[in-house]
């Protein structure tokens, strides 16, 4: 959308069985996008009412979206995303990104997941056309015991984040909790981001 919105501010603001985060992007647009899951979702016959119904129940939500013009004609949408848990490793085929496993948006960082990820699969494949990693076994293994200990924590930490932040009065209480002890949420913000990538 365009409109006014800090440049140095990420915002994050929660509703009725979702979230929605709002950022300034390139060309001096704001992205505008929010999750839902589909029990609160089917409740309206389109996305429309469903804002207007959910949504705009959050102030600020709704101070946003009435103060910003879309720059496309229809929302762009996309559906029946999971969270549930992937394997790294499925059919002797070695997985990154996404296909590996997804985070929770409202912890970011799924870029960077997809290209350390990428890092350790091509850094063992050289090893293994190099003899340095004998058979495809214990490649696959090696892959699989390198993704856990780069992702797995940092997954868990995005699943416990999201189940919080999807119950009103636990997030509510949550946030005033960050207000109080706002020390706190580097370290959250660190249990889902690790560490530098460092180019081999």
């Amino acid at each position: 959308v365009k409109g006014d919105f800090p440049e140095d501010l990420v915002a994050l603001h929660n509703f009725e069985g979702g979230y929605c985060g709002v950022s300034k992007v390139e060309n001096n647009s704001i992205n505008l996008c929010y999750i839902t899951n589909f029990k609160s979702f089917k409740r309206f016959k389109d996305i429309t009412e469903f804002q207007q119904n959910v949504i705009f129940k959050n102030k600020y939500l709704n101070d946003i979206f009435k103060n910003s013009t879309p720059v496309f004609e229809q929302p762009l949408t996309i559906s029946q995303i999971s969270f549930d848990d992937k394997k790294p490793v499925e059919n002797h085929i070695m997985m990154c990104g996404d296909t590996a496993a997804l985070i929770h948006p409202l912890c970011g960082n799924g870029m960077s997941m997809a290209f350390r990820s990428a890092q350790i699969a091509s850094g063992l494949i050289v090893r293994f056309c190099n003899s340095e990693i004998s058979d495809r076994e214990t490649l696959e293994k090696q892959y699989l015991r390198e993704w856990n200990t780069a992702f797995k924590s940092r997954l868990k930490t995005g699943h416990i984040v999201a189940k919080l932040f999807n119950q009103p009065q636990i997030s509510e209480v949550m946030m005033q909790g960050l207000k109080w002890f706002p020390g706190i949420l580097p370290h959250i913000v660190k249990r889902t981001h690790g560490k530098l990538m460092k180019l081999k």
